[in-house]
């Protein structure tokens, strides 16, 4: 179970210059506070907290939403907090940049990956293990010999019904039959998906 949490601190406060306060009227009597965080996945920082901006009257005592205030004394609040801006940390984006860095890698790897892939089925070598879905069966063929026109693959006696555990078949045990293909039968089950990942050692 991931654990998902967040933090709301408080990261400025200041005072409203001749802020007129919605309540008493009072003038110059009113502050603000600015409270923001991080949401963490684990103990790792993903983004900001959203931040929240609450009004209080140190006269009356009462507390507002930016919304209450009039025009004038939302321009004086606007003006005071741009003057000193709170900025964002890196660091709270720390946990953002490691996904879409671990996430572009692994786009790139897979890209890289398809690139051999193709130059294997092209070129296939004794040894190369083609892992094949057939409806959702799943097993393993392994390339025994290879002429100029076909190439002899030897057959998986066992089929899974899940992706898992084709590394604990693929031993040489386990190839008893063997079946030849022409090139291009192998280069059409490639293209069809049959074959969908091909390891050469």
């Amino acid at each position: 179970m991931i654990e998902i949490n967040s933090s709301n601190e408080l990261l400025q406060i200041g005072n409203i210059k001749n802020g007129i306060c919605p309540n008493c009227k009072n003038r110059d009597k009113l502050e603000y506070k600015i409270f923001g965080g991080v949401i963490r996945i684990i103990f790792i920082p993903i983004i900001p907290n959203r931040r929240t901006i609450k009004i209080y009257c140190n006269s009356c005592l009462k507390e507002f939403n930016v919304k209450n205030l009039d025009h004038n004394s939302k321009q004086t609040f606007k003006y005071g907090k741009n003057i000193k801006p709170i900025k964002y940390p890196l660091w709270q984006f720390s946990g953002s940049i490691i996904l879409i860095s671990i996430l572009s890698f692994a786009i790139y790897t897979g890209i890289e990956m398809k690139k051999l892939e193709k130059n294997y089925i092209q070129e296939p070598k004794k040894n190369d293990v083609y892992k094949i879905n057939s409806n959702g069966d799943y097993s393993t063929l392994k390339v025994n010999d290879i002429t100029q026109d076909s190439i002899l693959i030897l057959l998986n006696k066992f089929t899974l019904n899940s992706y898992k555990g084709l590394d604990e078949i693929n031993i040489n045990e386990n190839y008893l039959t063997k079946k030849s293909f022409s090139r291009k039968e192998i280069i059409k089950m490639y293209n069809d998906n049959l074959i969908y990942e091909i390891i050469r050692n």
